[in-house]
Parts: C-alpha cells; structure tokens; sequence
C-alpha cells in the first residue's frame, strides 16, 4: 500500500499528486470533465493536501481495533467487528468508523483493495450488499443505512455486547 513508504518519499509523491489535482480541477472543457471523471473512477488518486492527510489518518487506523477499557467496569465478550472496504468506499467507511466510534464499540477497518479472496468472500456472506459493509461475529449487518438503524435501536450494541 501507497503508506508504507518511507515518510519522506511518501511526502513527496503526495506534494505531486495535490498538485496534479489543482491542475486536474482547474482544467477546462470537456478535457478537464473527462481527467475528473477518471479520477473519481480510479478511487481519486489525485486528491488536495487535507484529503490526502485524511487518507493517511484513515490508513493507520486499518487493521488496529479500536478498543476504549472502562475503569472498574466487569470484562465483557465482545464480538468482533469488522468494517470491509475498497479503495473507491474510502469515504463511506469513514462514515461507518464513526457511527462505531459513536457507540463505543471496538472495531478493525480492513481494506479488501488488493485481495481477491477475501472480496469473493466479502460479497457472498453479505449476499451481494455493496461495500462498505460491517461484519459483527462473521455475520453481515450491512451498510450504512443497516448500521444507522441498528445504532438508534440499541441492538447494534446487543449484537456486539450481548446484552440482552
């Protein structure tokens, strides 16, 4: 992945794609509609200096579960939870972290980009739901929409908890 790279390369190549963009964004005609559709098509790999800062938050989080202990509280199971993406659902996982993160619930991001196997998989166990989706003990909850309602309902955290 792009954020292995060494920090100052990683630096540099991000400087040239924020620069590549402000060319890409401020191209006319339909030129510039068709090296902006591109863009987007490939998952924006040209992209502003925030967006790209954003991008790299995001990526140190993948695959670290976010745990939040509470002082004096008895340990409880709690299920796995895993939140299944691609490079192009980038953003609308970053919407499921933080319905996650609202509830106070451990999580792992994984980004399913360059594993073929595990896409299969992915797309068969959530029959088919378009990505990104949340995964709680190996079951599919869905997507966003699926994760808003289960939060507000307080069964999201039954689900992961179980409690009853």
């Amino acid at each position: 992945m792009e954020y292995d790279l060494p920090m100052s390369l990683r630096s540099v190549i991000d400087r040239a794609r924020a620069k590549a963009f402000s060319v890409v964004e401020h191209a006319p005609g339909k030129l510039g509609d068709v090296a902006r559709k591109t863009n987007d098509l490939f998952g924006r790999p040209l992209a502003n200096e925030a967006e790209l800062a954003d991008r790299r938050a995001f990526a140190e989080r993948e695959n670290s579960p976010v745990v939040a202990p509470v002082p004096g509280a008895t340990p409880v199971t709690v299920a796995p939870v895993i939140v299944y993406h691609m490079d192009k659902t980038r953003r609308d996982a970053q919407k499921l972290v933080e319905i996650l993160d609202a509830s106070g619930i451990p999580h792992t991001v994984t980004n399913i980009q360059e594993d073929a196997a595990a896409q299969f998989a992915v797309r068969r166990d959530s029959k088919g739901a378009r990505l990104p989706v949340v995964f709680v003990a190996g079951e599919c909850l869905g997507g966003r929409e699926q994760l808003v309602n289960l939060a507000s309902s307080g069964a999201l955290k039954r689900k992961v908890f179980g409690q009853g």
